[in-house]
Order: structure tokens, then sequence, then C-alpha cells
């Protein structure tokens, strides 16, 4: 498995990804065996079966910050919102919300008839949802005390942050919390912000913003990761350290589908732990998973035609796959002040930076080195399927001549005069092999690149400190909303304290950033955001490469699984 590396807001120390996927730095281990004694063997036929190689560490939301994690915490939390099939935000357990004329007070009604999952920590009574387990869960987050990698979602966006978190650094707890989140009664809550955000209901769909109660966070104490309560469709009923983790139906979930029966259709869920790609992909042939993802590249030839589509022995399985929520890039450094930028040809010449975008044939580099799991980028920074994505936002695509011409006005003609480029990598056999695809068609043209690989920790240390002249990485959505991507070229967010790592700085790019937190209209602040992609595609602080796709191999019992570009498993409506 590849090793992702994505560049984050503040405070946040890992990314959502897969495909190569990220696992959280120093979590603890999970114990042996968590959950109920004796429940009974899962019913093949009424469970949905899969595997996790790089296992899981915590069930908290406050430190769900990578996809493994995530995916069994959908299945035993909810949030305030939720996104349906086309990404759109909508109630979950917020029956229904209402923001004033200002843009910073918005007010969540909440569902009544939500039940927490059946817990010792409740004795023996069911535990309904209350909006005191909305301000508890949002200013657990903001404890300093959790150490969350969440923080930065509330942080300069919900009033009172700031003075509650250097609380609880001193060991305060204030009284009355966060000043910007108030219990009008115990169905409504409502939130105040420091100044308009327009994303701020897709800002509430991520799993930080997932709802636990008080009691079980008191209860378990410091072993609440594996022991976690929610509301969601399933609740843990085991978990076996790097063997398995079995959830159960819940029988009190509020969700019914259109027929009024009520939600998931499945018994269990069952989530395996095997390390090796090769024995995961044998056993999903003898019919012990129901799901791959994230094939090996080892097997890829053989279950892959170089187009993308299933060769004819495995026609039989199931195959879905979406443009991923992500874009893969080479980072420019444009600040000459920086180690990176000092003595950088690219530092200095847009023009340059331009050729190098036109030099590269992507649609070569995806059917001979990723089998068509990606899209070109010949578009913007938004993906395609991203919402604001327009296919109006024309960008680079492949054309040598034009690259030659571009690099003579930079000064170098044919690759003379131009010291040898040093493209940093972390160490992962597919992003080197993309990256001497990109070698070879820019020696065609006479530029010269180097390959630098590094361990992943020295990788994200040397790019947050601007010691690279040229990187690859990659930026994968926190939450469906063009704010997310075109925030890494926003100056207040320039690195290290910031995802802005190629340090541009751009008063024009600021104004229209700006101007779109604040705009109410979806349809006027797209058009600023798609306004940015035009200056950034300009300026050229990025090499495009691809949009990478989200796939899963199925088999074909399997009915109701859908994939999207934001990687999510929705069980709820799966059966077999």
């Amino acid at each position: 498995m590849s090793a992702r590396f994505c560049l984050l807001h503040p405070w946040q120390c890992a990314k959502p990804g897969r495909g190569g996927r990220s696992l959280t730095i120093g979590l603890l281990v999970a114990a042996a065996l968590i959950g109920c004694q004796g429940s009974r063997e899962p019913d093949p036929r009424h469970s949905f079966v899969y595997n996790e190689p790089e296992g899981i560490t915590t069930l908290d939301p406050a430190h769900m910050s990578y996809v493994a994690a995530i995916w069994v915490g959908t299945q035993l939390y909810n949030g305030l919102v939720e996104l349906d099939t086309a990404l759109r935000v909508v109630p979950c357990l917020a029956r229904a919300w209402e923001v004033d004329p200002t843009g910073t007070r918005w007010r969540f009604h909440l569902r009544t008839d939500v039940y927490f999952h059946d817990n010792p920590c409740f004795g023996e009574s069911p535990r309904r949802l209350r909006a005191e387990d909305v301000k508890f869960s949002f200013e657990r987050l903001c404890d300093a005390r959790t150490r969350s990698p969440g923080l930065w979602v509330f942080w300069g966006k919900l009033q009172g942050v700031k003075e509650f978190h250097a609380a609880t650094r001193q060991g305060r707890s204030p009284a009355g919390g966060i000043s910007g989140i108030r219990v009008l009664d115990d169905s409504t809550v409502e939130l105040e912000l420091e100044r308009p955000f327009a994303p701020f209901l897709a800002l509430l769909t991520l799993p930080y913003c997932w709802i636990v109660p008080r009691e079980a966070v008191e209860y378990y104490g410091e072993d609440f990761f594996r022991n976690p309560v929610g509301t969601g469709p399933f609740q843990l009923a085991e978990w076996q350290a790097d063997v398995r983790l079995v959830l159960r139906r819940n029988p009190r979930y509020f969700k019914r589908d259109r027929q009024g029966r009520r939600l998931p259709y499945l018994e269990h869920v069952v989530v395996r732990f095997l390390r090796d790609p090769k024995t995961a992909f044998w056993e999903f042939q003898r019919g012990r998973l129901d799901m791959l993802t994230g094939l090996d590249p080892a097997v890829l030839p053989q279950v892959l035609t170089p187009g993308g589509t299933l060769q004819p022995a495995f026609r039989h399985y199931q195959l879905l796959r979406a443009p991923a929520h992500a874009i893969e890039y080479y980072g420019i450094q444009l600040d000459t002040a920086t180690e990176g930028g000092r003595n950088s040809p690219l530092a200095r010449s847009r023009l340059l930076r331009q050729a190098l975008n036109w030099a590269i044939d992507r649609e070569r580099i995806i059917r001979h080195v990723l089998h068509g799991l990606a899209t070109p980028a010949h578009y913007g920074v938004l993906p395609p399927g991203f919402p604001g994505f327009s296919e109006q936002t024309r960008g680079y695509g492949y054309d040598p001549e034009r690259a030659r011409r571009l690099l003579a006005a930079a000064g170098f003609p044919n690759g003379r005069g131009l010291p040898p480029l040093i493209l940093q990598l972390g160490a992962n056999p597919r992003t080197l092999s993309v990256a001497e695809a990109v070698q070879q068609q820019l020696a065609e043209l006479g530029i010269q690149v180097e390959l630098r690989q590094v361990s992943f920790p020295q990788h994200l240390s040397m790019v947050r400190e601007g010691r690279c002249m040229l990187w690859r990485t990659n930026w994968i959505a926190d939450y469906p909303d063009p704010e997310n991507f075109l925030a890494l070229f926003y100056s207040a967010y320039a690195a290290p304290g910031g995802p802005n790592t190629t340090r541009i700085r751009s008063s024009a790019l600021d104004s229209l950033y700006e101007r779109a937190l604040a705009e109410r209209s979806e349809h006027r602040r797209f058009e600023l955001y798609r306004r940015m992609e035009t200056l950034v595609l300009q300026e050229a602080p990025w090499v495009f490469l691809y949009y990478p796709h989200v796939i899963r191999l199925l088999q074909p019992s399997v009915q109701g699984m859908h994939v999207d570009g934001s990687d999510r498993l929705v069980l709820e409506h799966v059966r077999k």
C-alpha cells in the first residue's frame, strides 16, 4: 500500500485518503478483545465483510483522522447533518436549521426520536439524544486535553473557541463552556460564528463533528476510544486487535427506508485485518470478503485492462468507480526567502512553471502506470464531480511545442542554462513510477529532473519548512466545498502554520477568497472560486498531474452500495 502525503489545515495531523492511505501517527493500539461477551458468530448471508490492511487504532470521533477508522465510525455515529448520494448537505440528527441574516448565528432543531446505543454507561434505561450532547461533543473537540487533530474545524470560526482552548490548556474548565454554543432547550442548540463562513454546514459533516454522550466518555475514560457509543446504524460487538472487528445491527436506529422499514438491512459488519494484499485478494476470490479496495499494483494487470475496465475473468464481479475528491500534483516553492525557493529558477519564472505543465503527457501516464484509475488534470484545482467544478475552467494539456516556446521565452531554449530540478518524493513505489515517467517526458525537452526519495515524516517536515524546490503531494477534500481546495492559495494560510505550502502570495487571490467566505449565494460564491482557479492556473504554483479515482470491487451478491468521490462507506442501505 502506498503512503499518502497530505498537507493540511493548522492542527490537522492526518487526512482522510485512500488509494494509498495514511495512518495516524502515534495512537494507542487497541486491546486484544473488546465488546459483548458471548456474541454469536455472524451469519455470512446477512453480514458485510471487508478488509482493512492498515488496521484501526481508535473509534473516538475526536481522533478519527484516517479512512480506516472513519469507515467504521460511519456505522457507529451521526452528525447534525450529513451528505446524500448527490453530496448535498441534508438533515440527520438535526431535522431542520436556520441562519440569521448576518450568516453568523445558526440554530439547529434536533430530532426527538434518536437514541444512543444501549450501553452500561446509561444503566438500564435507553438514553435519548439531547441538545446538551451537541454542546458536549463540540467542546470536547476543542478541549486542549482531548488533543484532537480536529481542533481546526472550529478554530477561528466558532465564537469563544480560542478562549476555551486556552483555559483548558491550563487545566481549567470554563464555566458555561464555549460562548458560541448555546443550548436553548432539550432539542435546540445555537452556534454563533466569529464571522460568516459560507461552507459551515459542509464543515459539520466531518467525522470530528459526530455526536457522543458525556456518560460514555466519563464512564470509559481513557478507554473510550475502544468502547464507542453513538447513534449510528450499528454498534460495536467485538474487537480483536489485528484479527477482526464486528459490528451488530442497532435495533433502535432512527432511519427507515421508503417503505417504512427500519434500517439497516444487514445484521453485522465484519472488518478483517489482513496485512498482505495478495492474501486479501485470494480471500476475495474465495468469497470470504465482500469488497476489495486499493488493489495491489501486482494484481492490477490481472484484474483491469489498461483502460480501467474489468478483465474477462473478473467480469462477474461488480466494479464501482468515481473520480475522487482529490488531486495529485507537484508543488513548487515560490517564496525566494526559503531554502527551497532561494536558488530555484521555478520560483522566479512563471513561464518556466507553465512550460512544465504543458510538457507532461498525462494520458500516457494514466494508461501505462495507473491502469486507467485516474482522470488527467486538464481542468483546474477542483476535481471532476466536486461541487463548484466547471468544465469551462480549462488548464493544461499535452503540447510539447508550446512547452518549448515557453521554455525559450523563460531564457532556457531547449533546456540550455537550466540547472537540474530536484523533485522530492516520499518512499512509495507508485509515486516513483509516475515521477520516472514525468522525468523521461521532461528530458525530451531538455529539462533535467533529479528524483530524491525520503521517508514520509522527513518529506512532510521539509515541505512545511519550505526546504523543497519541487515536491510530490496531493490534496484530498475534507468536506465538499470549493473553499477546502482554494484555501491552499490564501496568503494567511502560508506554511508552516497552514496548508499554503507553495507560499503563493496574491492580493487578488486573497480578495476573492475572503469575498467568497461571506457570500450567501452559492452561485456567486462558486463563481468567485472559479475566478481564483483561473488565476492559480496562470501563476502555475503546481504541476498539475491527475485526479485519482475511487474504486471498489464487489461480490455479485452485494446490493445497495453507492460510491462517490468522498470515498465514504455507507452501509445502512446495503443488503445481500
